[in-house]
């Protein structure tokens, strides 16, 4: 009976003890803190409209290169930029849309304090109409990481 009761205790020990000291690493994208899910509003220099939710995420080329997409909220665009990770800038020059075949520039891209973010954007069948995006973060990916 004693050797029954020895062997249920050291499964128990063994479970409690791999149990203790499980460690989480956060993986987190190479373009945070301008990556995440962004709450914006658009304004056309007329009009504002949404709110609409875009997504910002890295790209496999480099810790320089970025997604931005709408995820069809507002125009139907994914199309990359280019990002400095020191000063949290974005831009890109006719950046080919992959969700159909247009072009988008994006200028003046910035985030402000890790929560807010502007940038504006032209597209190559919108005329020459500057869209201004700005918004607040919804989601980080830092959030999407947590035990």
């Amino acid at each position: 009976m004693k050797a029954k009761y020895c062997i249920y205790f050291f499964i128990l020990s063994m479970f409690i003890v791999s149990c203790q000291g499980l460690e989480y690493d956060k993986e987190y994208s190479s373009v945070y803190p301008i990556s995440g899910d962004w709450t914006i509003k658009v304004n056309d220099g007329t009009t504002t409209s949404g709110p609409y939710l875009i997504k910002i995420y890295n790209s496999s080329f480099s810790k320089d290169s970025l997604w931005i997409d709408d995820n069809g909220a507002f125009w139907q665009f994914k199309a990359k930029a280019k990002a400095d990770m020191k000063n949290l800038t974005f831009a890109a020059a006719n950046s080919q849309n992959y969700t159909y075949d247009s072009k988008v520039t994006f200028q003046n891209g910035k985030v402000i304090k890790n929560d807010s973010i502007y940038f504006e954007a032209v597209f190559d069948d919108g005329g020459s109409t500057v869209y201004k995006f700005s918004g607040h973060r919804k989601v980080s990916y830092e959030e999407y990481n947590t035990h």
